[in-house]
């Protein structure tokens, strides 16, 4: 049987083209416009939750750690004594300076004093009115008293500054004490009872704040223009399943040159404290009639990177 060479040629070609059709139909599925996209769906980006605050928290003076007073995943309030300096030297102030400022036999004499002038001077003015008192003893009384309530000042203000130095030694002893600044979790533990605390290395705990935790995610210069402050998302946390509604709380207005990426961060409530500080989390815009969103995508489109591109 002879075949003809142009018909297969021919054939050839027609399956190529077919071929190619095929492919371009396929491609254009997946295309950036939103052809072919599912109404409802939107773009998801990749990030992480971190503390309110990570504060390492440090003893305002050097020296010999005696005590530690919490233990890893202790919640502690505000003001709650973390850790304990040695404080033998400054006790022994504090006991010193209490015993002066209880110290009043100085100011009682010169109290007393001033007293017994301010009566003499009294009758010898009375003398004098009646010209019975010579007038160099009414002036050596008048300037015996102005000495005695001198020295009465003095004497109050001598215990006046007596008082302050125990006001200061105690809160040198004070300082020996490790606070908790605001209340949270103990995250970790840096120094343990009889190391030396240095002005290089003065930290003794951290302390997580989560009653808020902060989901920080990197979203693509692109994508971010279309984002503003109080705009309504939604957040899932991988590690508890937990879908949580909130709003943007800050846009960055700086564009990372490295990755093209802006900075977005949403505040969580974790009161509860179900969340989890450093979990990974997805965010997904959600319908907002005061704004337009970011495009949308098709179900078929994987979710957004840290870096802003897409996940394989």
């Amino acid at each position: 049987m002879n075949t003809n060479p142009s018909s297969d040629f021919a054939a050839g070609n027609l399956r190529t083209i077919t071929s190619v059709i095929l492919a371009l139909l396929v491609s254009c599925s997946w295309a950036p416009d939103g052809l072919g996209q599912s109404p409802g769906s939107s773009v998801m980006y990749e990030g992480f939750t971190e503390p309110k605050y990570q504060i390492m928290v440090a003893a305002t003076e050097i020296g010999q750690l005696e005590a530690i007073h919490v233990e890893i995943g202790d919640v502690v309030t505000a003001g709650q004594t973390i850790a304990q300096l040695e404080d033998s030297l400054q006790q022994s102030s504090v006991k010193i300076a209490l015993t002066q400022a209880e110290m009043h036999g100085e100011l009682d004499a010169a109290r007393a004093e001033a007293a017994m002038h301010r009566n003499r001077t009294a009758s010898i003015r009375e003398l004098a009115s009646k010209r019975m008192a010579r007038p160099d003893e009414l002036v050596r009384a008048e300037t015996d008293l102005e000495i005695a309530l001198a020295r009465a000042a003095a004497a109050a203000e001598q215990q006046h500054l007596r008082k302050l130095e125990l006001e200061r030694y105690e809160l040198q002893l004070r300082r020996r004490r490790v606070l908790a600044p605001m209340a949270g979790v103990i995250s970790q533990i840096f120094h343990y009872p009889g190391e030396y605390l240095t002005p290089g290395d003065p930290a003794v705990v951290q302390l997580l704040v989560i009653d808020e935790l902060i989901a920080v995610f990197n979203v693509p210069a692109e994508d971010a223009g279309n984002l503003r402050v109080g705009q309504p998302v939604l957040v899932s946390l991988r590690s508890t399943s937990q879908n949580v509604r909130a709003q943007l709380t800050t846009v960055s207005p700086h564009i990372d040159g490295e990755s093209g990426t802006v900075q977005v961060r949403v505040t969580l409530d974790n009161r509860e404290r179900i969340l989890k500080s450093g979990d990974r989390c997805t965010m997904q815009l959600m319908a907002d009639d005061r704004a337009a969103t970011p495009r949308q995508a098709s179900r078929s489109e994987p979710s957004r990177s840290l870096l802003g591109g897409r996940q394989e």
